[in-house]
């Protein structure tokens, strides 16, 4: 049982700072639609689509908590188990952090006059956070015992290297592409100091939970304090996407 209280508890204060992050995608996308009626129509599909993906991943981790803490409850022996429901989580987190990388992918494709080594770096590099990511899930589907997913440290540290070098190359790409582009000190000048700024502090806002994750995944995997982090990866992605 001293195992099991560490792991919901890390899950149930996840899925609470979760719930916010939601609510604030929510109004992100809310005033996105209301404030730019104009954008294209592949441009609101993706934003609608992201959106939609956010409310799944926050629905299927509280649907998680609820197995542990009502239909689970008092069974030590079941709550040692991944729930179908959080499996199924990790998949969506995955699909959101590739779709917004790619998106940022395509967004510096236009802003460098087609730059390919630098585009090209950024796709791979979200490739293989996917792919990791992938390998994370089968592996807790193969085995879903939070002991032994905790103990497989391979994939989650391939997936922290690719996703942290990905963030940072999108987050410094910007920044270098809004600076150079920068022609004056007018209100122009000033705008594009200003989303200099943001793109940095929404880079190493993912760059940082990712760090976060690993080094409790990889330090104290038992404790379930990684779950937190975890959790809160793909609407930190999600909002980092609607912020810019």
């Amino acid at each position: 049982m001293s195992q099991v209280i560490p792991l919901i508890a890390s899950h149930f204060f996840g899925v609470i700072f979760c719930s916010s992050l939601w609510g604030l995608s929510l109004a992100q996308t809310w005033y996105y639609f209301h404030t730019f009626p104009k954008d294209s129509f592949h441009t609101k599909i993706l934003v609608a689509f992201l959106s939609i993906l956010g409310t799944v991943q926050i629905i299927l981790v509280s649907a998680s908590i609820y197995q542990y803490t009502i239909v689970w409850a008092g069974d030590p022996v079941m709550s040692l188990y991944v729930t179908p429901a959080f499996e199924a989580s990790m998949g969506v987190s995955s699909v959101i952090a590739f779709g917004v990388q790619l998106t940022y992918a395509h967004r510096i494709w236009r802003l460098s006059f087609c730059n390919k080594l630098l585009t090209f770096s950024i796709v791979i590099l979200a490739f293989i956070a996917l792919g990791c990511g992938a390998a994370m899930l089968v592996e807790t589907v193969k085995t879903p015992e939070w002991q032994i997913t905790s103990g497989s440290n391979s994939s989650a540290l391939v997936f922290y290297l690719a996703s942290i070098a990905c963030d940072l190359l999108i987050a410094g790409s910007q920044a270098y592409l809004f600076h150079k582009s920068r022609t004056g000190i007018g209100r122009l000048g000033g705008l594009i100091t200003r989303l200099t700024i943001l793109v940095i502090n929404v880079g190493l806002l993912t760059s940082i939970d990712v760090t976060i994750f690993v080094i409790l995944f990889l330090v104290c995997p038992s404790n379930g304090a990684f779950l937190v982090p975890y959790i809160l990866m793909s609407h930190c992605y999600l909002n980092s996407f609607l912020s810019v």
